[in-house]
């Protein structure tokens, strides 16, 4: 009931912030893990549940049983027929259960989305031409030979 009373305030906060803002993208962030929990508590049949958060990484609890998968924490196999492991959404990092908690790498992909700048201009840095081909200390001309 607490979850779902954080989860209205946290609706109320986004749209009452500036569009747009760091302060509204942060709230969104806070959304998306509050809802993450309140499905996690809905899922209790298991030992482990099937989504975790860490450093913004979304980790869902894999299914499959190959044994091809590597562990991009402790860099050894995931053998998936008696290992739990679990793999991000945004950027597809890979970790035993185990190496969970040990994640200290923050998801590239969440980075991204917040920090998304375009450039606009084909080559934004300021070359020769802007110094009418000459030296910037001493204004002497600048050529080849």
């Amino acid at each position: 009931q607490q979850l779902r009373q954080a989860i209205e305030e946290c609706k109320r906060a986004i749209l009452a912030l500036p569009e747009h803002s760091e302060r509204q993208k942060d709230a969104v962030v806070r959304l998306i893990h509050l809802r993450l929990k309140l499905q996690e508590l809905k899922d209790p049949g298991e030992d482990e549940p099937n989504i975790r958060v860490v450093l913004e990484h979304r980790f869902y609890k894999e299914k499959s049983k190959s044994v091809k998968q590597m562990c991009d924490k402790c860099s050894t196999i995931i053998w998936g027929l008696i290992q739990t492991w679990y793999t991000c959404t945004g950027c597809y990092y890979r970790c035993h259960s185990k190496c969970l908690p040990l994640v200290s790498k923050p998801c590239v992909r969440a980075k991204v989305s917040h920090q998304a700048e375009y450039q606009l201009s084909i080559c934004p840095e300021s070359g020769l031409d802007s110094q009418d081909y000459r030296c910037a200390e001493c204004r002497a001309p600048v050529s080849l030979r």
